[in-house]
């Protein structure tokens, strides 16, 4: 591409940015859309900095300063946070509008709802925010069916390692030498960790599987991006992806469709005002 073409292209664009500020109902529309940004990046920032004191006081709290002793102290605190909420509303707390639609983790924060699937999403998002990588899972029961309790994995640079960890039961699985164990070693070494549960829980989970994204959903309308995963970075990757870590906050994901959506719409306006600006060229030339 020469100068002169890009300083051609240069100049159209800054035309339609003119053009898109011509008029007050367009001027009324960017500033509508400004405030909507502003308003999203604002409860943005006020969800991230709540999980972000949690974790703090967590690590301030905890026994030492290893991500083994913070994300248990974490894991304790939110516990007992949720708990407390639990019994105060007690399945009866009524959603505002907001909340209604833009659902996200800090709803179980602040009601103490969801059971293990609401313990999860709080105790990931807060992970989250400090930094670990995290991903949520659903276990088959002892039955065979799939996502009757959901736990979280976080990868821990200490022990080089997944660990896995049960939110709603405050349990972390250890193995006989005291270390923290991943699920998958969970489930090979059964006999090694059974008399660390809970007996109501013993009843009906055994950590003999876990998924971390249901394919099937939504009639499968996401099994392609699985088939992308699996062919590009392998069948262990693509079986570990999970999309439910997407839906902790609402707000990143509506952000960036907006600018995704405005995007869209001004590389498409752009090219329908040029057309049409080289149409009307055309039309006084002849």
């Amino acid at each position: 591409m020469t100068f002169k073409n890009l300083h051609t292209i240069r100049r159209e664009l800054w035309d339609y940015a003119q053009y898109l500020l011509s008029s007050r109902a367009l001027k009324l529309a960017h500033f509508f859309l400004f405030v909507l940004l502003f308003y999203v990046l604002i409860e943005w920032q006020h969800e991230d900095n709540l999980y972000a004191n949690i974790g703090r006081m967590a690590r301030y709290n905890a026994s030492n300063q290893n991500d083994t002793a913070i994300v248990q102290e974490t894991m304790t605190s939110i516990n007992n946070i949720m708990q407390s909420r639990s019994k105060l509303f007690n399945g009866h707390e009524q959603l505002s509008l907001k909340q209604e639609v833009l659902n996200s983790a800090d709803i179980h924060l602040m009601y103490g709802s969801g059971a293990c699937g609401g313990y999860s999403m709080v105790l990931a998002r807060t992970l989250q925010v400090l930094g670990y990588e995290v991903r949520i899972g659903q276990l088959k029961t002892i039955k065979g069916g799939w996502g009757a309790h959901i736990i979280i994995e976080y990868y821990s640079p200490l022990l080089q390692k997944w660990i896995m960890i049960d939110p709603l039961f405050k349990f972390i699985p250890r193995t006989p030498s005291g270390s923290m164990a991943s699920i998958k070693y969970l489930a090979n070494h059964w006999l090694d960790f059974e008399n660390q549960m809970p007996e109501e829980f013993k009843s009906k989970y055994r950590y003999t599987d876990v998924r971390y994204t249901n394919w099937d959903k939504f009639g499968g309308i996401l099994k392609p991006y699985r088939a992308l995963a699996k062919l590009f970075k392998g069948e262990s990757y693509a079986n570990t992806i999970c999309l439910r870590m997407h839906r902790l906050s609402t707000f990143p994901l509506l952000f960036w469709s907006i600018i995704a959506s405005y995007a869209g719409l001004y590389v498409l306006g752009f090219w329908r005002w040029k057309s049409s600006k080289g149409a009307s060229a055309t039309a006084e030339c002849q």
